[in-house]
Formats: C-alpha cells, structure tokens, sequence
C-alpha cells in the first residue's frame, strides 16, 4: 500500500507528467492517503477561497471554486487512511522522544506505519527522522 504525502499527491493531481506516470506503476487499490493530507489539502483550498473573497489573490473566487471541486473530484479515486487511537499514541511517544517534526507530519508518518503503508514524500528534511516508516522519496 503507497499513501500519499501532500507535496506529491498536489503534483499527481495537477497532472504533472513525470508523476502521473509512476503513479500509473501502482494498482489503484494500493493507493491511499493519510487523513491528515486530505485535511492539509482542503485547508489550503479554502484558504485560496477566503484570499479571494477578499481581494487578496490573483485569481477570482470563481478559479478558487473550480480548485476546491476538483481536489475534492480528485479524493474520489482515493482510499482514506485514519488517525487511529494507535496512531495517535505513536504521535505522542515520538513527541516524548523529541522528535523534531511537525504535529501533522507526525500524524501523517504514525497514520502509515500503524496502517503498513509505505509514504511517497519529496519531504526528506522530516520523514528522515521517523522511526519505523516506510518511505519512498520521489
């Protein structure tokens, strides 16, 4: 199973090239994202909406819309993975150990090694730091 990383599926989901094609070497049913992707993901879209409501971005809040539907079009052909009670535990403990990664990244890294799913992340200068995960760099 391969989750996602946001930085990689926002990529995927434009439509970039060299991205769309080594996602197309992974069956559909291994490929997933972490909850706490989707959530940074959707932030981030309506953020874009809120910019544009008032007048602060360079795009109409038509175009912001267009982008919030076609993520959420997007998450359609995507399996969620979620913040388990288990998960959550292996947050603390790495917070406990003094991990110096940010909440959703930690999230992010427990959702994969609780559920066996290997992360594909350009975010190297993070993810190096957990223990345990699974991690692919593209």
């Amino acid at each position: 199973m391969k989750a996602f990383d946001a930085d990689v599926l926002t990529l995927i989901f434009e439509g970039d090239v060299g991205y769309t094609q080594k996602v197309a070497q992974i069956p559909a049913a291994d490929r997933c994202i972490p909850i706490v992707v989707a959530d940074q993901m959707l932030r981030g879209r309506l953020h874009s909406i809120r910019q544009a409501e008032a007048g602060k971005a360079k795009a109409g809040v038509d175009v912001a819309y267009f982008y919030f539907e076609k993520t959420l079009d997007d998450f359609k052909r995507m399996r969620f993975l979620g913040l388990t009670p288990q998960a959550e535990a292996l947050v603390q403990s790495w917070r406990k150990q003094k991990i110096k990664v940010g909440i959703s990244d930690l999230r992010i890294a427990a959702i994969c090694v609780v559920h066996g799913a290997t992360l594909i992340s350009r975010n190297r200068r993070d993810f190096d730091q957990v223990p345990g995960l699974m991690i692919e760099y593209w």
